[in-house]
Parts: C-alpha cells; structure tokens; sequence
C-alpha cells in the first residue's frame, strides 16, 4: 500500500530539504506534500527542490489550517504526519506505517524514545493539560497527546482538524469518539527543542491556550 507524507511547515528551510528527502525514502511514500503556512523563509522554495508537492498559504495559519488545506491534495488512502523540522530523522517515521499496512491500527501516534542528543517528550504543564483532558473525555490514557508524528488511514481524517495547535488533541478525540484504534508507537527522531527564552516562554503560552480551546469545543461538541 502506497502512503501520502503530509508535512505543515513554517519557516523550515534549515530542515525542510532533509525531512523531505528522508520521506522520500520510505519505500511506501509515493509523494511528499508541503504546505508552506505562510513563511517568510526559502521553505516552499527548498521543499519543491527536494521534489515535495508544494502548496503555499499567503498567511500564516496554524498547524490545524495548513494540514486541512494539505488534506486536497493527498492521493492515497494512508497519510503520514509529519513536522517540517524531522530532517534526516523523518525516515524513522515507517515505524508509524507499518501497523496501519497490516490493520493493526486506523492510527499512530509516534512516542519519541530519548538517547543522547535528542530529547523525548516532555511533561510540561500543556502536556499534562492534554493528557488529562484525553482522559476525562474519553477514557483513554496517553503518553504523548501533542505528538505531532501520525500515521493515520484517510477516513480518520475526513472531519476538519481544529485550528492551530489544538490539532492533536482534536485529533485523538475525534478518532476514539468513533471508535478508532489508536496505538502509540516508539519512534527515534530529532526535532528542534522549544526553549525557555521568551520566544519560547510565548510558544508554550500559545500552544496552552489552543489547547484549552481544543478540548473545551471538543467538550461541547455531539
């Protein structure tokens, strides 16, 4: 089976070229789809280089928007998730393929394992924000709610993912609501780290309140 890599990014053009490269060489990718959310860098251009089919938004929109505008352009029946910022460790990511090929799973969620150089998911405040209201909402217990690394057959797909970067919970939600089985897969790849600089102190702020947003519509939602 053929899998469609679909990849939100946001100037990325330190490791768009790689992350592309490395997709491509998944023996089940058949295509690479970058959505360039709006960057002000060389991303689109060093996406389509690398052979990406590339799809420009003129603003910037968040994750969840660049990943439903990407949604028009997928062939297959199996789609990958992936960060625009993986680099040569995106190839890791047929680990998350592999269980949807053989029906294991309608979809996967990549749990990064650390080793030296390369930490593994945090448990900071939106984390356990996350998990916590995966749980109450539906009863299942994850480790990783924000991994954005996913394999996931179309038709999980086919309802529009929330805006920004409330997507993955959104996500997670959705699925198990419709009984969806969803299986979290240990995963080695590399990413840039969010610091604790105020740019980062402001990301982290963000990602809370989308987070938030996320669950409490998913809360509301029949």
């Amino acid at each position: 089976m053929s899998v469609s890599a679909l990849v939100p990014a946001y100037n990325e053009e330190k490791f768009i070229q790689a992350t592309v490269n490395a997709l491509y060489l998944i023996p089940e990718v058949s295509e690479v789809i970058v959505v360039d959310d709006g960057s002000t860098d060389h991303t689109a251009e060093l996406a389509y280089r690398a052979g990406a089919i590339v799809s420009r938004l003129p603003q910037n929109r968040g994750k969840g928007d660049a990943i439903n505008h990407g949604l028009a352009f997928v062939k297959e029946d199996i789609i990958l998730l992936a960060d625009g910022d993986l680099g040569l460790s995106a190839g890791e990511l047929r680990a998350l393929i592999l269980p949807i090929i053989r029906g294991e799973a309608d979809m996967t969620v990549a749990a990064p394992i650390a080793h030296k150089g390369v930490k593994g998911a945090g448990f900071g405040f939106v984390v356990k924000l996350a998990r916590w209201g995966i749980r109450k909402l539906t009863g299942w217990e994850t480790s990783y709610p924000l991994s954005g690394q996913r394999a996931l057959r179309k038709e999980v797909l086919v309802g529009k993912c929330l805006p920004g970067f409330g997507v993955e919970v959104g996500l997670t939600i959705d699925a198990l609501r419709k009984d969806y089985r969803i299986s979290e897969v240990p995963v080695t790849i590399s990413h840039r780290v969010t610091g604790w600089d105020l740019r980062g102190i402001a990301h982290r702020g963000k990602e809370f309140a989308h987070v938030i947003r996320a669950l409490w519509l998913e809360r509301n939602r029949i």
